[in-house]
Order: C-alpha cells, then structure tokens, then sequence
C-alpha cells in the first residue's frame, strides 16, 4: 500500500521542526558545521510542498520507514547533522 506524497511531507516537516528546535539548543560548534544541512533540508522541503500539486506521485512504505528512521535520528543533537543529510537525501528522491 503506498502513501501520499502529503504523508511523507507531513513527516518531513514534523523532522524538521525537531530538527530545528534541536538546533537551537545545540553548541556553536553544532550549529555552525549543521546550519548549512537545515538550510538545505528547509529548501527541500518547500520543493517537495511545491510538488505537492502533482497528485500522480506517490510514496511506498520504505520511504516511509526511512523518514520514521530520521524522525527517531533527529532528537538526538549529536546525530542532528547526520539527520538532516539523510532528511535532504530523502527530499531529493522527490523533487
């Protein structure tokens, strides 16, 4: 069974938004080596709700799981710039 295109960027933004209040709680250090990746994920993610309009696309249930595997990664700060790479590496396979 697959998913909409809507799901999966409900999860991405759910990620980002955890990704972004981990963000902001992160050391300089942290902040400046992962802002790059949160600008990119961002980006993605906005193409991905401009794609949205294209209701022909649709999202099996790996990509699914991927994107609840990111969820999980994102919480924790020391994994924030690994999550936010695989969150644009997934964004990408759709836009």
């Amino acid at each position: 069974m697959s998913q909409t295109l809507g799901a999966l960027i409900a999860d991405a933004q759910e990620a980002y938004a955890t990704a972004a209040v981990t963000y902001q709680g992160a050391t300089i250090d942290q902040k400046v080596a992962t802002k790059p990746d949160l600008d990119k994920a961002a980006s993605l993610l906005q193409s991905l709700q401009a794609k949205q309009l294209d209701s022909a696309t649709e999202i099996d249930d790996a990509d699914m799981a991927e994107m609840a595997k990111l969820r999980q990664q994102v919480n924790d700060a020391a994994a924030l710039q690994q999550g936010l790479q695989a969150l644009a590496s997934i964004l990408l396979k759709f836009v």
